[in-house]
C-alpha cells in the first residue's frame, strides 16, 4: 500500500460522533482506485467492509460476515462498527480516508 498516508493530526477528531484512534488517507488516482485500495487493506486486516451507497460512509467491522449499506444500519449498530471509509470528492474519482474508531491491529 504505497499510497497510504498516516494522518496523526486527525487522531481524536470526531467522525459520525465517534473519535478516531487512527486515520489513513489514500489519495485519488483513478476510477475507484483509492476505494479499492482501502477495501483491500481492510480485508487484509480481517475486517468486513460494507456495501457502497452513493456518497454515504461505508462501515467496516471485525467478526461479522456482512455489513449493510449505511442507510440500513441503525444508530445502535453504527456504534458497533470498528471504523468507516469516507470519500474526498466521491468514491469513484476521489481519495478515501480510513477512519478507525478502535485501535487496529496492523501487524506492527
Amino acid at each position: 500500500y504505497k499510497t497510504m498516508i498516516e494522518r496523526k493530526d486527525l487522531i481524536g477528531t470526531e467522525f459520525q460522533g465517534r473519535k478516531a484512534s487512527r486515520v489513513i488517507e489514500i489519495p485519488a488516482g483513478g476510477t475507484f482506485r483509492a476505494f479499492y485500495e482501502a477495501e483491500a487493506l481492510e480485508k487484509e486486516l480481517g475486517y468486513q467492509v460494507g456495501s457502497m451507497c452513493a456518497s454515504e460512509p461505508i462501515g467496516f467491522a471485525l467478526g461479522y460476515d456482512y455489513v449493510a449499506k449505511w442507510y440500513n444500519i441503525d444508530h445502535g449498530d453504527r456504534s458497533r462498527l470498528d471504523g468507516l471509509l469516507l470519500h474526498d470528492g466521491g468514491f469513484r474519482e476521489g481519495g478515501v480516508k480510513v477512519i478507525f474508531f478502535n485501535q487496529p491491529h496492523l501487524g506492527e
